[in-house]
């Protein structure tokens, strides 16, 4: 039985709260002081930008159902990093802007891709 559009796009949805708010969790909470500052690292500048390029390319496959995929995850992780580090800290807008760019050129790029 194939999923509807609705379906698919709740579930990724539901995956990316569960990611973008468990990790930063971890990264604020879970981890010893000494290993924090690695772990942010790891998480700014390896698993969101990877993670947004993914639902990119998920977006892009089918661009008319999905395109809100980038904005929610970018809106999802700036919620998440604000709940877990420093609530309106100016610097975590200017991630959350290259992660919506990221996932954005990655979906415009999959969909041309898909056209030609």
């Amino acid at each position: 039985m194939s999923e509807t559009p609705n379906r698919k796009l709740i579930r990724w949805i539901g995956i990316t709260l569960a990611a973008m708010f468990i990790l930063p969790l971890v990264a604020a909470k879970c981890v010893p002081p000494d290993f924090g500052m690695a772990v942010c690292i790891l998480l700014f500048y390896i698993v969101n930008p990877f993670y947004c390029l993914i639902i990119g390319i998920l977006a892009g496959n089918n661009m008319r159902r999905r395109w809100e995929l980038p904005i929610i995850s970018a809106v999802i992780i700036q919620l998440g990093t604000w709940l877990f580090f420093d609530m309106y800290d100016p610097v975590f807008l200017r991630y959350t802007a290259a992660y919506l760019c990221i996932g954005v050129l990655a979906m415009l790029i999959t969909n041309h891709i898909k056209r030609k």
